[in-house]
């Protein structure tokens, strides 16, 4: 019998999760597994029409945990009874919220995609936890990036550094990355720094971050939506890519640069840990901090890493005198990569585990009360929404209130 499974996730989405996805996907049915791909809109996380595969009952749920339970709230026709419900989530902090925890709970099994979550999660739920590392789906070389079209001169040193913006500028720390570079970099015509975002127009952080960067001269920033082909011909086109993030779930531009054998720098913290050490990469030093006025991106007092400044520099001024005598750290990012984190390795490794869990009879003995968490989400989605009312009465009450004594006092 072929193994067959229900994968819901945001297929059609230009960002991380949903290149992810579509990387998992590949990844099983190069292993001979059958994808029903089950798509949603990334804005509305609505059900988009289309034609499926015969219905599995094991469930695959790549929705981030910030918005599974508006997910489920929306999409409450999904097949849940009598199914093995696996949720896959990539999280970035020690910290994880109660409500969280109580909506894990409800599910058979939590996939993550590196050990740091693993670690994480297994302090808060009893449901296994297994770590299946995204695949690497390494592309042909591509002129599709032309240096031309933004003015690089072709024997430029690129350093490069790729966030989304919407991802929240604290944990992504462009600013660490830039100054690095400026303090190594700043007199050197030859050395461009490469910074690649898109939804810079959405988030008042990263502008506020970055715009006081625009005037110098060996600086370039790129805020598009780049397809997948010329993302990579960047990447292939570029000397080093650096990550001075405050955490990642995994880290998956620093492991697609990895496989195209680039010099990569990242924050010695977190899931890129899975696939960077000493041999093929530089990982930079840190300490802690907690999040603070994050203006509900994300929750107040999670723990960051925050990258030693100093120590990047001493890297970077390293690279820059050394960069082609490094062929050894280059090699070994490439077989590294290859070898662990390939198309093919990881989706045998979805094969032995869905195998596996196709021995089970969960039609006939479904462990959790699954059902929950519809009502969970609905809980959830009535909770935000009384408390936007309530927000929203507030500020009429006291804008009214402010009307009535400022003519108090205009009569006085």
């Amino acid at each position: 019998m072929q193994l067959n499974i229900n994968y819901h996730g945001f297929f059609d989405g230009n960002f991380g999760i949903a290149e992810a996805t579509r990387l998992n996907a590949i990844a099983m049915e190069r292993a001979g597994i059958r994808v029903n791909r089950i798509n949603y809109s990334s804005d509305t996380l609505e059900k988009i029409e289309n034609e499926t595969d015969p219905e599995s009952f094991i469930n695959i749920f790549h929705i981030n945990s910030n918005v599974t339970h508006e997910f489920f709230s929306k999409n409450q026709d999904i097949k849940l009874a009598g199914h093995y419900n696996i949720v896959y989530w990539a999280w970035e902090f020690p910290e994880v919220s109660d409500k969280t925890v109580e909506f894990l709970n409800i599910f058979d099994e939590l996939w993550v995609p590196s050990d740091f979550c693993v670690n994480i999660f297994t302090k808060y739920t009893g449901i296994p936890v297994i770590r299946f590392s995204h695949p690497i789906q390494k592309l042909a070389f591509s002129d599709e990036f032309d240096f031309s079209e933004y003015n690089i001169k072709p024997n430029s040193k690129v350093y490069v550094t790729i966030f989304d913006s919407l991802s929240t500028t604290i944990r992504k720390n462009p600013e660490a990355t830039i100054e690095s570079f400026i303090k190594v970099f700043n007199d050197d015509p030859e050395s461009i720094l490469i910074i690649k975002t898109h939804n810079l127009d959405r988030s008042k952080d990263a502008q506020k971050a970055l715009e006081k960067y625009s005037s110098i001269s060996n600086i370039i920033l790129i805020n598009e939506h780049f397809s997948k082909e010329k993302l990579h011909s960047l990447i292939q086109k570029s000397d080093v890519l650096i990550s001075l993030h405050g955490s990642e779930g995994f880290g998956l531009t620093m492991a697609e640069a990895m496989s195209y054998g680039k010099i990569v720098i990242g924050t010695g913290y977190s899931g890129n840990l899975d696939f960077m050490n000493v041999n093929n990469s530089f990982l930079i030093q840190y300490d802690f901090i907690k999040t603070t006025n994050t203006k509900g991106l994300i929750a107040e007092g999670l723990t960051l890493a925050r990258p030693d400044i100093d120590d990047a520099v001493e890297k970077l001024k390293y690279i820059k005198y050394n960069l082609e005598t490094l062929n050894k750290i280059k090699n070994n990012a490439e077989i590294q990569i290859r070898d662990n984190f390939s198309i093919e390795s990881i989706g045998n490794l979805f094969k032995i585990r869905l195998s596996f869990i196709y021995q089970f009879d969960k039609k006939e003995n479904s462990g959790n009360s699954i059902d929950n968490v519809f009502h969970l989400s609905e809980i959830d989605r009535l909770t935000k929404r009384v408390n936007y009312l309530e927000r929203t009465f507030y500020n009429k009450t006291r804008k009214k209130i402010n009307v009535f004594f400022k003519k108090i006092k205009g009569k006085k």
